[in-house]
């Protein structure tokens, strides 16, 4: 600490004894510095009362005399500012702990005074020089100044400091500052910003063009159709009525009985007992306890499915579109880039995806020229988020498990206090998208997961056989208000491909999926790798179900079928044929839950030259999907 010359040792006096002087202390600062031949001495004095003055003051209500002292000391940027951040700390702890009903009105105005002088501390001094202590000051307030408009106040001064670069900060604050001549208010958190010239909007170019909404992982099949069902009831329902699967009411309303009279299904008779083997009560047992864990979405919040995109901004078009005349320079020029505040983005869809909440970007700054020249794997799902590139999650609630596209609508806040708002391009939503590992019951063993996911596929599988026995039996849900019941059906698709193609898509896009491999040539392969885990392995195939999907099953009641093969082929296909037909490697089984309520399984039977997918589902429509998801893992 300097010791002080003594004109200024008398000025630090009497602003110390008699706070009605400070006023005056504080215009003739004014005139100091306001002269260019005196400046230095009205700098030389701000120092004196820092250095001098603050130690001697004491926190508490009569400290808001010394405001008008404390904001000329923020104002001057060759004034140290951690003694001055230290006395309002202090103060900001005082005045918390004298708050009661009494004083509510002298908290806030004394709490709003000390964060205006943080907001001009911001404004001229270099960030990094009062980040630390600053922040420490904004946090305390946050989390205990009793008044909530102080609160915010620091919050949004508290994300400006830790979001925004230093000169592109004190430039966003120097935004409509007050002509000369206009009396200013020293005490107000934010200046009013002046009137901009309208844009000419038929001219601008369309956002989507510069402002880019991206999936960062891209979808096997780029869905470009979607399957709806319209309603065919002969019943008067109100135009473009879509015909959705549902769940089955446990217990329907009054107003969804039918009033009228009811007609029965012919050949269809009332059961009052069935007799049902030990393997039967196995499977429903099973279920029962399955479905019990997934929640009833008709009465309650359903699964929530999760799409993980990128929100960035291209420098060069936007500011040829809102009139910048910065120029745009590298990447190390961060603080010429153009910036985009208070960025929300909206959803909204025609497909069963349910209520999509927006999603909030606080601040972002353009991308600089040929950044979007880097080579970034397209599979990179743990990409940093950076200044030029937000992370952003788009939250789906599905009603029923089917492709879709998110229309996109964006609002932003420019550095020139304009507000930019339009639609961008839309997101697209893949069956994939909607894959999810089944629940597991609260009570089963972290080493019994394996061996249940094993037994509910099949169960599930067993299910969804149109013979089954389980079609008539209704499972209730989480919560006990709704019930589903499972109405299955089969499919099956040949795909030509290698084992060693085949087993790299699988580990890639479906591992998390795979419940179960048998055989002992897939098992070692598949064992090797090391991608698949916690399944069961089994060494041999013994398993009914495969090959109980023929498409043309031995019946006496049917002809067989066979395909006529020429003499000349015979002995030039035979061995193809015979080689072809042997599926010797092994059996993989596949179980994805299909968003809100059902299923897709899989049995793959692994040859040497092909693999024959067995499918089974109780949701018919995603049968339109799948096809075209095999052939796009394999290509």
């Amino acid at each position: 600490m300097t010791r002080a010359a003594p004109g200024l040792t008398i000025l630090v006096d009497m602003a110390s004894e008699h706070r009605g002087l400070v006023p005056v202390i504080a215009e003739f600062t004014n005139r100091l510095l306001a002269c260019n031949s005196h400046r230095w001495a009205g700098e030389r004095l701000l120092r004196t009362l820092d250095e001098h003055l603050l130690p001697r003051l004491e926190p508490g209500y009569q400290l808001a005399s010394y405001y008008p002292l404390f904001e000329k000391i923020a104002q001057n940027e060759t004034v140290p500012q951690l003694r001055l951040i230290e006395l309002l700390t202090k103060q900001m702890v005082s005045l918390t702990k004298k708050h009661n009903p009494d004083t509510e009105l002298k908290s806030w105005s004394q709490g709003s005074k000390v964060v205006g002088i943080c907001r001009v501390m911001l404004k001229h001094h270099h960030s990094s020089h009062i980040f630390l202590p600053l922040v420490h000051l904004l946090v305390l307030t946050i989390e205990s100044f009793p008044d909530l408009e102080v609160r915010d106040h620091a919050r949004i001064c508290l994300r400006m400091l830790s979001c925004v670069p230093g000169k592109k900060l004190r430039h966003l604050m120097e935004v409509g500052e007050q002509p000369s001549g206009v009396p200013s208010h020293p005490d107000s958190l934010f200046d009013i910003p002046s009137p901009r010239p309208a844009q000419d909007l038929k001219g601008m170019p369309d956002l989507a063009s510069y402002i880019h909404l991206e999936r960062i992982v891209p979808l096997v099949v780029k869905q470009s159709w979607a399957l709806t069902l319209p309603n065919f009831s002969v019943q008067s329902k109100p135009s473009g009525h879509i015909l959705s699967i549902q769940d089955v009411s446990a217990t329907p309303s009054e107003q969804e009985k039918p009033t009228g009279p009811t007609v029965e299904r012919i050949g269809y008779t009332q059961e009052t007992l069935r007799v049902m083997d030990s393997k039967g009560a196995e499977t429903l047992q099973i279920l029962r306890r399955y479905f019990a864990c997934i929640p009833d979405y008709l009465h309650s919040s359903g699964l929530t499915i999760r799409i993980h995109c990128t929100f960035r901004f291209e420098s060069e078009p936007f500011n040829h579109a809102w009139g910048s005349d910065s120029p745009v320079s590298g990447s190390d020029g961060a603080d010429e880039l153009p910036a985009l505040y208070a960025v929300t983005i909206t959803f909204s869809s025609s497909a069963q995806f349910g209520k999509i909440p927006s999603c909030h970007v606080p601040f972002i700054l353009g991308e600089p020229p040929g950044s979007g020249m880097e080579i970034i794997p397209i599979d990179n799902q743990n990409r940093e988020e950076s200044s030029y590139c937000a992370s952003v999650v788009i939250e789906l609630e599905p009603r029923e498990p089917s492709p879709g596209l998110i229309d996109v609508s964006v609002a932003a806040n420019t550095e020139n206090c304009q507000v930019l708002s339009g639609p961008l391009k839309p997101i697209t939503v893949g069956i994939e998208d909607m894959f999810m590992k089944a629940s597991i019951p609260p009570d089963t063993p972290k080493k019994g997961v394996a061996m249940y996911y094993q037994d509910l596929f099949r169960a599930l599988w067993e299910a969804c056989d149109s013979s089954s026995n389980t079609g008539r039996e209704t499972f209730p849900l989480s919560g006990g208000k709704g019930s589903a019941a499972i109405n299955g059906t089969r499919s099956v698709k040949l795909m030509e491909v290698t084992p060693k193609v085949l087993i790299g898509a699988v580990e890639r896009y479906l591992a998390s999926f795979v419940v179960s491999v048998a055989g002992d040539s897939l098992v070692t392969v598949l064992r090797g790798n090391g991608v698949i885990k916690n399944i069961v392995w089994e060494e041999s195939v013994s398993d009914d179900s495969v090959g109980a999907d023929a498409l043309v099953p031995y019946s006496p009641d049917n002809n067989l079928q066979l395909q006529l093969i020429d003499d000349d082929d015979i002995g030039v296909s035979s061995e193809r044929y015979g080689h072809e037909s042997k599926r010797d490697m092994g059996v993989m089984r596949v179980m994805i839950f299909l968003p809100p309520r059902y299923h897709l399984l899989f049995l793959m039977e692994v040859g040497c030259a092909s693999t024959l997918v067995r499918i089974r589902t109780d949701h018919w429509p995603c049968l339109a999907y799948v096809d075209e998801y095999l052939e796009a893992l394999i290509s």
